[in-house]
């Protein structure tokens, strides 16, 4: 889509919004499109949205609530699919019913992962060499400081009540073994969104933190695609339990499914409503900075 097409969109969404008397709230209301999404669309400050898929599938969900064409608007003869999307262009159905996509992504990671092992296990290895070190001298200083207050006990044992020496140990190591517990992470009730194909959580302040998302593939698998932005975290055929980190930063985070309904998903441990469906392609977006 070129930038002047995107532009003439914009202004002819926001026009036909105008002339209904109707503000970016009236829409997202309709749309379930947040205000910052919609306010791109009409900027053509496309960078927003959280991927390519989204820039069509927002204008088509703005034309519909406007009552325009979306066909017209686009100057398409039929809407696009999330089925076409560039990471399912090799998406093939097997004997046994289930879409699968190229795996040529998962290779070329294996093969980066290959390649940074020897690194890995050389910081692995400095790193344990570390700790050998400091737990060495660590309990070398503690045997000098024990032996010196042993000293020090035999000559004034009558100003150091034993039980009061008890107290004060028990308390600091009680203090040394409690540490504040993480917040629960609350996700709030979900958006569904059939049009678009997508369950949407919306998160506030949880960008300025990086965050665990698993899956686990049960019974024949599922295709998984994880995106922030323009960049691709994980795009593998997942059987078994896989992690996944988003870093902190970021502000919405989209999991895309094939055979969505072998998917089991969690963020941070809470688990994450992916709709059982009949279609086989399913998106998760988590906008991390409502």
């Amino acid at each position: 889509m070129s930038e002047t097409l995107t532009n003439q969109i914009g202004e002819q969404l926001k026009a036909a919004r105008l002339a209904k008397n109707m503000s970016l709230d009236d829409v997202q209301q309709i749309t379930k499109i947040q205000v910052r999404y919609l306010e791109a669309i009409e900027s053509n400050n496309l960078s927003v949205l959280p991927g390519d898929f989204y820039v069509r599938a927002f204008i088509r969900q703005y034309a519909l609530a406007m009552g325009l064409n979306p066909e017209d608007l686009l100057g398409e003869t039929r809407p696009a699919s999330i089925s076409r999307t560039n990471d399912l262009s090799r998406a093939h159905r097997d004997n046994d019913g289930v879409v699968r996509a190229g795996n040529d992504t998962q290779l070329s990671t294996k093969s980066r992962l290959s390649n940074l092992l020897p690194t890995i296990w050389v910081i692995l290895l400095v790193v344990i060499g570390l700790i050998v070190v400091w737990f060495a001298l660590t309990h070398l200083t503690q045997g000098k400081q024990q032996s010196n207050d042993s000293g020090n006990v035999s000559v004034s044992t009558s100003t150091v009540p034993a039980s009061q020496s008890s107290s004060t140990a028990a308390s600091s190591s009680s203090q040394k073994e409690k540490k504040p517990a993480k917040p629960a992470l609350n996700l709030g009730t979900p958006e569904q969104n059939t049009a678009l194909q997508t369950t949407i959580y919306n998160i506030s302040g949880q960008n300025n933190t990086a965050h665990t998302i698993k899956i686990n593939g049960q019974g024949t698998g599922t295709n998984v695609k994880v995106t922030v932005g323009q960049n691709i975290l994980f795009n593998e055929m997942v059987t078994t339990n896989k992690s996944i980190t988003v870093p902190s930063g970021t502000n919405a985070v989209n999991v895309q499914f094939t055979n969505v309904g072998n998917a089991v998903m969690t963020l941070d441990d809470q688990k994450i409503s992916v709709i059982n469906t009949a279609t086989p392609f399913w998106n998760v977006l988590i906008n991390l900075n409502k």
